[in-house]
């Protein structure tokens, strides 16, 4: 069905029909599994909420294809425009609307960019959360489409527990609110819940009210222990997480990662025969906490064990694991996994990656959220190569189903998006799944909002 798009008016944005644009969108570029993009009909640049409604009451009428893109960070594709469907660019709905410190909430539209909101909380002494990666360059609303974690989701949670109520636009161009800016509310069902996560399947979200929280008092402390191997590491992190420490950070590096990070940052990380890294921090450091730490670290065949509340070095050590992806990234293309499994199931699963082998010249890493049982088995493959190496197709199809076998799930942050669609089924059961169709019939009943993903 062709869409006649000059037919499609909004009152404050514009429209783009450009090739080269549309190219552009037609592919999330931090998505390295895909190799070859679509080529949506037009890109439409919004600046108001009544441009959002009324591209949506075009694309119901007309059957046209709709997918929100926010800033494009999207690592499994889920922001990409569909072949000749509309892209619904949110990027300029980047307002700050309103902070309330003695509410302890933030109203913003879904373009202000994570790390920009949690900058302007910080001047007043409170933080945002949810802390993905792609922090400084993610969007709000692109972490509420795709419930993104990171490394503070071990304390704080993944975006959901940070958002308390939203503005959506639904397919036929309604707007409706839901939540509030309360932190309890229990009229009507959970709407705002519902939103978090559904990859802009069920709506378009324009507008969150999320919640802000004032900076633990005291000196937070930080520090990294390293391992004879990733196994003996995951051990350690379910002893410290029944401990009662309540880290607020315990991220792990596999061996080639830390050969990585040392190259890129001239440091020593693997010396002394370290073939693991565990990066941990108490952002609440009571009396003998450091101590009772050092004991489980040591009790559990750390092999060097170094703390710290000196503030520089400390941000030493945050930024050798924020650099994680860009240090692998220097080995090729990098196809970037997302897996989680029960604590006591994360010495098995770093054991089994560990096992894997490949008849392709690739480089293969393991990290990631260890203190909530979320892996990230990466992948570098030659960059000069057309297509996905069928041996690492092949150990990723592995992976995903130990990770299911053992309880676990193929999507903790990352989201289903055009990579994982093939492995909803198996986890979920044809009822879920059956149910969850429903629900998108019943808010899409014209399958005009990011079709063919989440679902």
């Amino acid at each position: 069905m062709t869409i006649k798009i000059e037919k499609l008016t909004i009152p404050d944005g514009k429209i783009e029909r450009e090739l080269t644009v549309r190219k552009k969108y037609g592919q999330n570029r931090y998505t390295q599994e895909i190799i070859t993009g679509n080529l949506p009909a037009a890109v439409v640049h919004a600046e108001s909420i009544a441009d959002v409604q009324a591209t949506l009451r075009f694309a119901n009428q007309h059957g046209a294809a709709v997918t929100a893109f926010g800033a494009g960070t999207s690592i499994v594709n889920g922001s990409a425009g569909e072949q000749e469907g509309l892209v619904l660019d949110l990027s300029a709905l980047n307002k700050i609307v309103e902070i309330s410190i003695p509410d302890q909430y933030a109203i913003v539209q879904a373009g202000v960019l994570n790390g920009d909101l949690d900058e302007e909380v910080r001047k007043e002494g409170y933080f945002f959360a949810p802390d993905p990666g792609s922090k400084p360059i993610s969007s709000v609303g692109g972490n509420i489409a795709t419930n993104a974690g990171g490394m503070s989701s071990l304390k704080y949670g993944t975006t959901k527990q940070s958002v308390i109520g939203l503005k959506v636009v639904l397919a036929d161009g309604t707007l409706v609110e839901t939540g509030s800016k309360c932190f309890k509310d229990n009229v009507g069902y959970d709407l705002t819940d519902l939103f978090v996560g559904s990859e802009g399947t069920l709506g378009i979200i324009v507008e969150a009210t999320v919640r802000i929280l004032p900076i633990p008092f005291g000196t937070p402390t930080t520090g990294l222990a390293t391992f004879s191997s990733m196994k003996s590491l995951s051990v350690a992190v379910e002893k410290i997480s029944t401990s009662g420490l309540s880290p607020s950070l315990m991220e792990a590096l596999n061996n080639t990662s830390i050969e990585a990070l040392d190259k890129l940052e001239k440091t020593d990380l693997g010396k002394g025969g370290a073939e693991a890294l565990l990066i941990f921090q108490l952002d609440v450091t009571p009396v003998g906490a450091i101590e009772a730490l050092k004991k489980i670290l040591h009790e559990n065949n750390a092999l060097h064990v170094s703390v710290t509340n000196e503030r520089d070095y400390a941000q030493k050590i945050i930024k050798i694991r924020q650099d994680y992806y860009q240090a692998e990234a220097a080995y090729g293309r990098l196809v970037v996994e997302d897996v989680a499994v029960p604590l006591s199931k994360l010495p098995e699963l770093a054991e089994f990656v560990d096992q894997l082998t490949f008849k392709t010249p690739v480089k293969a890493f393991l990290g990631g959220h260890a203190g909530d049982g979320n892996f990230h088995p990466n992948i570098a493959i030659p960059r000069e190569l057309t297509a996905i190496p069928s041996d690492v197709t092949e150990a990723i199809k592995k992976i995903f189903a130990y990770v299911q076998s053992l309880g676990g799930t193929i999507s903790a942050e990352h989201g289903i998006g055009d990579l994982k669609d093939a492995w909803v089924l198996p986890q979920l059961g044809q009822n879920l799944v059956d149910l969850q169709k429903k629900v998108k019939k019943t808010f899409d009943p014209n399958n005009i909002l990011n079709p063919n993903r989440k679902v």
